[in-house]
């Protein structure tokens, strides 16, 4: 009897944590069937299965969900980049990884498959959209992307000094321009699918990175886009 009542909390946590889940899975479902203006609470409970009054005590709204759901996104995207930059450091025989490699691992990062689904395209679109418009939103996006792009930071600043050119190049600028890059990619994406391809985006970023930390060495993106490789990295 003891043990019954003892582990009844976890179990009404695992409960609530499915639920909340459950809330944030249906509306990406929702978003990416309906749009996010077109999408409304009842659809969402509905998709869940679930009362209006669950989804208030999880959430305080379509706009906090829509947040969870980028947050999510943005979680799944740091531990797949973590992930590959400790295999790329393992398999690198002196234990740090070439800096410039770990560029190229970050770039594949944001291009992979599980950045090209449609409803990942569609949480990206919808949070977009509302950003501008929530002040609470803003300040959260800040603390979700803190994570990736101090990672990012200290790549560049390793490849800078790799290169020895540390004392010209800002990381901090670097990075920023190069997530606003794949943003704008991705925001492209949106629009027109058949506007590029994903090696195409690559290769944009690349050039971007090559023209920051890689002095004189333009020419030898250029041969290698026109030859169709991205391997110069």
């Amino acid at each position: 009897m003891q043990n019954a009542a003892a582990s009844t909390p976890k179990f009404r946590r695992l409960e609530a944590d499915f639920r909340r889940q459950r809330l944030i899975d249906a509306t990406v479902e929702c978003i990416a069937e309906y749009g996010y203006a077109a999408t409304s609470v009842r659809q969402i409970c509905r998709k869940a299965d679930v009362s209006p009054g669950l989804l208030r005590h999880y959430f305080s709204g379509k706009s906090d969900l829509i947040l969870q759901a980028y947050a999510q996104l943005i979680d799944q995207f740091s531990t797949e980049l973590k992930s590959a930059l400790d295999n790329h450091t393992v398999e690198n025989q002196n234990g740090k990884g070439d800096p410039r490699n770990k560029l190229k691992v970050f770039v594949n990062t944001c291009f992979n498959g599980t950045m090209q689904e449609e409803t990942t395209l569609s949480v990206m679109l919808a949070f977009w959209s509302e950003l501008r418009l929530d002040p609470m939103m803003q300040s959260n996006a800040k603390s979700l992307c803190s994570g990736y792009h101090q990672q990012l930071v200290e790549v560049i600043s390793d490849v800078a000094l790799n290169e020895g050119n540390q004392d010209e190049v800002d990381p901090n600028l670097v990075a920023l321009a190069l997530a606003a890059l794949v943003d704008g990619l991705w925001l492209q994406m949106c629009v027109n699918r058949s506007a590029f391809n994903i090696e195409d985006a690559r290769l944009a970023c690349f050039g971007l990175l090559d023209g920051f930390l890689f002095c004189g060495t333009n020419e030898q993106w250029l041969q290698t886009r026109a030859a169709g490789r991205i391997d110069h990295l």
